[in-house]
C-alpha cells in the first residue's frame, strides 16, 4: 500500500488486489459530501447507510461502511471488490460510484435499491412468483451473470439476498450486488480457485469439492431459480454435511405435487443448470439462448421490450429523437465533457433513465450487456434508417471511447480503431443518448462543476480533478489531465473556471434551457437567481 499526496490535498491511497492490480481511495473527510441517513443493514464487516450528496440531493446512494479493524490483514480481499465493481457496466448490476477512507473506516459508495430482497419482493396477492414472473426477472439476472463471467469474474455468491429490486416493484430492475467473495479468473487462475466460500445451500459440487470454475455461478443461479418456482431449495440436509452430501450426490427430482403446473422447457434448463458434472453443466451465456426464454411472456411480468416491434416510438413526449437522430448528433467533445457527462449519468435517478434503459434493452437481442454492430444495425434498420455498416461502425467508435485508453496519447486514430471491438458499454449509450438541451441547466452544471472542485476553489486544478478521479478508484496520469485542461483552457491558466466549463459541456445549450434576469457575479449563488 502506498500514498501520493500533492501539497494541500488529501491523500491519494493506493491498495492491492490479490492480482497485484491497483485500486486507489481518497482520504477526503465523506462527512462533508454526503450526508448520512438510516442504516440500510448490519454485516460481519460493518453497515450499509442511506446517504445523498450535500450540493446535490436528487439522488439517494447507500455506502457501504467497513470497519478496519475487522479487515485488517484482509485489505486485498476488499481491493477485490472494489476493482470488480470498477469494471462492471450493466443494466442489471449495482453501480459503483466512489471509495473513501479514514483512520477507522472504508467507505464504498453504490447506487441505493428502494426495493426488497429477491424473495422478499413477491406480489402481496400472490403466495409466490407465477413462472412467467420468474422468466421475466431471471432473464436479467441471467443476463448479468453470462456479462460478468465475460469480464473474467465469478461472483461465487449468489442468492436471493444478494439481488435487490432498484424500486418498490417487481417490474423494476433487478440488480446483482455484493461483489465482496467475487475473483477475477482466466484459464491459468483456475487451478487456484480451491477455497470454498459462498452459502452453503447455493455451493456446486465442484466448491464443495475444492476446485471450480465460473460453472458454480450456474449452479447457484439453477438452485435459485428453483427455489423462486416452488419455494424450496433442490438440495437440503439435516446439518452442513448431509447438505453437502445431497449436493454432490442425490439426483434432481420434480415432484408431480409442486412442478405438475410448471413447463417441461424450465425443468429441462434446470437438469442442465444442476448437472452435478461442471464440464457437461450449460454455460450462462448458453443458459439465455435456451428455448425457455423463448416462451411468450402472456402473464405477469410483460417485458416492455416484448410489447413493441418497433423503434420509431421509443421516443419520450419530451424528446421526440429517434434512436439515429439521438446517436448520430452525439459528438466525442473534449476528454473532461467525457467524464463530467459519466459523473452527470451516475448522479440521475433510475426514473430519469427508465426510457433509455428500455431503449438499451431493445437493442441488445442477446442480453450480452452490451451492444454489437449488427444489434445497433438491427435496431436502426427497424425504425427505417438507412444508415449504412460503415457509418454505424464510426458512431460506435465514437461512442465507445473511453478515457481509460491511457494508449490514447501515443496511439494515432487508425491504430487506435484497430484495437478496439465494435461494441457500445451500457453507461456511453446512456451518456450519448442524454438530452443535453433539457439536462444541462446552468444549476445541474454548478453541481457537476462543485462535485470536481475537490479544494472549493471555484476552478479546477490538475489537483483537484486528480482527486476526483481518486474517489472514483481511479488513478489517471498527469499528462491525461493536463490534456484535458489544455483542450478547454483558453488563456493557458493550467485551470478551468465555470465560464469555461459551461462553453465545453455547450453554452448554447444552457442558454435556450434557462432565462437569467442577471448573470450573478458569484456563481454559489445561481441556484437563487434562476427562474
Amino acid at each position: 500500500m502506498g500514498c501520493f499526496q500533492p501539497k494541500g490535498m488529501n491523500k491519494i491511497v493506493a491498495m492491492q488486489t490479490t492480482n497485484r492490480d491497483y485500486i486507489f481511495t481518497s482520504t477526503a473527510d465523506i462527512h462533508k459530501i454526503f450526508s448520512f441517513g438510516k442504516v440500510l443493514g448490519i454485516g460481519a464487516f460493518g453497515k450499509v447507510l442511506s446517504a445523498r450528496r450535500r450540493n446535490n440531493n436528487d439522488k439517494q446512494f447507500a455506502i457501504k461502511m467497513i470497519d478496519k479493524k475487522t479487515v485488517k490483514g484482509r485489505e486485498a480481499m476488499l481491493a477485490n471488490e472494489i476493482y470488480v465493481l470498477q469494471r462492471l457496466d450493466h443494466p442489471n448490476i449495482i453501480k459503483f460510484h466512489e471509495v473513501y477512507q479514514s483512520e477507522l473506516y472504508f467507505y464504498i459508495c453504490m447506487d441505493k435499491c428502494r426495493g426488497g430482497e429477491l424473495m422478499e419482493s413477491i406480489p402481496k396477492n400472490q403466495k409466490s412468483y407465477t413462472e412467467c414472473q420468474v422468466r421475466g426477472i431471471m432473464v436479467k439476472i441471467f443476463s448479468a451473470i453470462a456479462y460478468i463471467h465475460d469480464q473474467g469474474i465469478i461472483h461465487r455468491d449468489i442468492k436471493p439476498e444478494n439481488i435487490l429490486f432498484s424500486d418498490c416493484d417487481i417490474n423494476s430492475e433487478p440488480k446483482l450486488i455484493d461483489f465482496g467473495l467475487s475473483v477475477k479468473y482466466d484459464a491459468f487462475s483456475y487451478n487456484k480457485l480451491k477455497s470454498g466460500v459462498g452459502t452453503p445451500v447455493y455451493l456446486a459440487p465442484e466448491v464443495i469439492e475444492g476446485t471450480y470454475n465460473e460453472k458454480c455461478d450456474v449452479w447457484s443461479l439453477g438452485v435459485l431459480l428453483f427455489n423462486m418456482l416452488v419455494g424450496y431449495p433442490p438440495f437440503y440436509g439435516k446439518n452442513r454435511q448431509d447438505l453437502y452430501d445431497s449436493i454432490r450426490y442425490q439426483n434432481l427430482i420434480f415432484d408431480k405435487k409442486h412442478w405438475r403446473n410448471i413447463s417441461e422447457e424450465v425443468k429441462d434448463l434446470l437438469k442442465r443448470m444442476l448437472n452435478k458434472n461442471s464440464m457437461v453443466r450449460i454455460s450462462s451465456k448458453e443458459c439465455l439462448q435456451h428455448p425457455w426464454f423463448q416462451l411468450p411472456f402472456n402473464e405477469g411480468i410483460q417485458r416492455a421490450s416484448r410489447r413493441s416491434t418497433g423503434f420509431s416510438n421509443t421516443a419520450s413526449e419530451d424528446d421526440q429523437r429517434t434512436l439515429y437522430q439521438m446517436l448520430k448528433t452525439y459528438r466525442l467533445g473534449a476528454k473532461f465533457k467525457r467524464e463530467v457527462m459519466k459523473v452527470l449519468v451516475n448522479q440521475m435517478n433510475e426514473k430519469d433513465l427508465a426510457k433509455l434503459q428500455f431503449i438499451f434493452k431493445k437493442i441488445d437481442l442477446n442480453n450480452s450487456g452490451i451492444i454489437t454492430v449488427q444489434e445497433l444495425h438491427h435496431a436502426l434498420q427497424q425504425e427505417g434508417s438507412q444508415a449504412t455498416l460503415e457509418e454505424i461502425e464510426e458512431i460506435m467508435e465514437k461512442i465507445g471511447y473511453d478515457v481509460d485508453d491511457m494508449d490514447d496519447i501515443t496511439l494515432s486514430n487508425s491504430h487506435r480503431s484497430n484495437l478496439r471491438p465494435a461494441t457500445i458499454k451500457y453507461s456511453n449509450f446512456l451518456t450519448a443518448c442524454i438530452d443535453e438541451r433539457r439536462v444541462f441547466t446552468r444549476e445541474k452544471l454548478w453541481s457537476i462543476f462543485k462535485y470536481f472542485d475537490t479544494r472549493n476553489e471555484n476552478h479546477l486544478s490538475r489537483e483537484a480533478i486528480r482527486e476526483s478521479f481518486a474517489r472514483h478508484g481511479r488513478s489517471v496520469p498527469n499528462e491525461i489531465i493536463d490534456q484535458m485542461i489544455a483542450e478547454v483552457d483558453p488563456l493557458n491558466e493550467n485551470r478551468i473556471h465555470f465560464d469555461t466549463f459551461c462553453q465545453m459541456m455547450g453554452l448554447a445549450g444552457v442558454q435556450e434551457t434557462l432565462e437569467f434576469k442577471d448573470e450573478p457575479k458569484d456563481p454559489s449563488s445561481l441556484a437563487h437567481s434562476i427562474q
